[in-house]
């Protein structure tokens, strides 16, 4: 084989691998799962500060952090959480146009073992992929 064939042949698959990372699930995804992290952490105010503008803008970083830490010592400690869905969507119900993944988990808290989860990531102006809204059902 070629030298030349080769190097073509390598950049064809570093190119595949490219397209497969930058899907908007997995870009999403990955988005998500590092604020939910910081959720779980108790780091709510780097949570909010790492979330989206949208999401910024529907609730201060002070309402944010009261409410996430309320909501966290009714549920108690996160001990599982299994992915159960991702989903890329053109726009999500009360929340502005926008490329989305929604990303839904079945979790287990100490107080509470059968959990939904569902966090909804925007892709921003900027490219960046950040949470624009985080629900537990």
């Amino acid at each position: 084989m070629s030298k030349t064939v080769v190097i073509s042949l390598v950049l064809l698959l570093l190119m595949a691998n490219v397209s497969v990372a930058q899907a908007p699930e997995d870009r999403g995804r990955f988005a998500a799962e590092q604020w939910i992290v910081l959720v779980d952490d108790g780091q709510y105010g780097e949570s909010w500060k790492e979330a989206a503008k949208t999401f910024q803008d529907s609730i201060s970083g002070p309402e944010w952090e009261k409410k996430a830490a309320a909501d966290r010592e009714r549920l108690g400690a996160k001990l599982t959480r299994k992915l159960k869905d991702v989903k890329a969507m053109n726009g999500v119900k009360g929340l502005p146009a926008g490329q989305y993944v929604q990303v839904k988990y079945q979790t287990s808290f100490a107080t509470r073992k059968l959990t939904s989860e569902t966090v909804t990531a925007v892709l921003e102006s900027d490219g960046t992929w950040r949470v624009a809204a985080y629900s537990i059902n």
